[in-house]
């Protein structure tokens, strides 16, 4: 093969590489600390965007088993603003593992990869919300499945979603207050779309997690760490959790 096809071929060979290298970005919030019960419990939300479509991913990280409805992550609330303007989200869906759980016996599957979208009365899974961001948590979407009326007007109240269930909990549930409840087993992912042009940067820091059903407890995520994966000629940029 001669020198000038060897050539032309090396740049096909990083032409290809180079657009096939898709950059991808998620935004990591996260908040451990004790429950308003006294418990430790630890929680994550993974913010990606992709086109048009923003992706949610909640987990209960907790260190310990959950004990109480105020250890549960019930809701969330986060913020995206592109160009000065918050885009029209359209809720697609939710999933997650659902389980019920036994205070004497090991909790029970119930459905894997479950619908958790609420949309109509009696769905009683994540019902999504446009928020009032002048008022507490001065934020502009929220999702949640308990009522959370210590948030009003920025609250799921109503007959689509309200109590515990399908709340995210650190198995395996060992006490009479979360006994025989139906309960989604530490994480949950919830898919936007709507957010076309829109980029990492425009997630907001913090978000807030909610816990329990008033919320009992209402945290703040600390400013966010970015986890960019940036494939470009086999170069891979990784944050290192802290």
């Amino acid at each position: 093969m001669g020198p000038v096809k060897r050539g032309l071929l090396c740049m096909l060979g990083l032409a290809t590489a180079v657009v096939a290298a898709p950059a991808q970005a998620t935004v990591i919030h996260t908040w451990s600390g004790l429950s308003s019960a006294g418990v430790p419990v630890a929680f994550e939300s993974h913010l990606t965007i992709s086109g048009n479509t923003l992706t949610i991913n909640l987990i209960n990280d907790s260190p310990v088993h959950s004990q109480n409805p105020n250890d549960l992550l019930s809701s969330y609330y986060f913020d995206v603003v592109c160009n000065n303007v918050r885009p029209a989200l359209t809720y697609v869906s939710a999933t997650g593992d659902v389980w019920l759980t036994d205070q004497d016996a090991p909790d029970s599957l119930v459905t894997a990869n479950a619908n958790l979208k609420a949309v109509v009365a009696g769905d009683d899974t994540w019902q999504f919300r446009n928020m009032n961001a002048a008022l507490s948590p001065f934020l502009g979407f929220g999702v949640g499945t308990v009522g959370n009326n210590g948030l009003t007007p920025n609250n799921f109240m109503g007959n689509i979603v309200d109590g515990l269930d399908y709340s995210l909990y650190k198995a395996d549930a060992s006490t009479a207050n979360l006994d025989n409840d139906l309960l989604v087993l530490e994480a949950a992912t919830f898919v936007f779309s709507g957010v076309s042009g829109c980029v990492e940067t425009d997630i907001i820091s913090p978000s807030a997690f909610g816990l329990g059903t008033a919320p009992d407890s209402l945290q703040y995520s600390p400013e966010p760490a970015t986890l960019a994966l940036l494939a470009f000629g086999g170069l891979a940029l990784v944050r290192r959790r802290r």
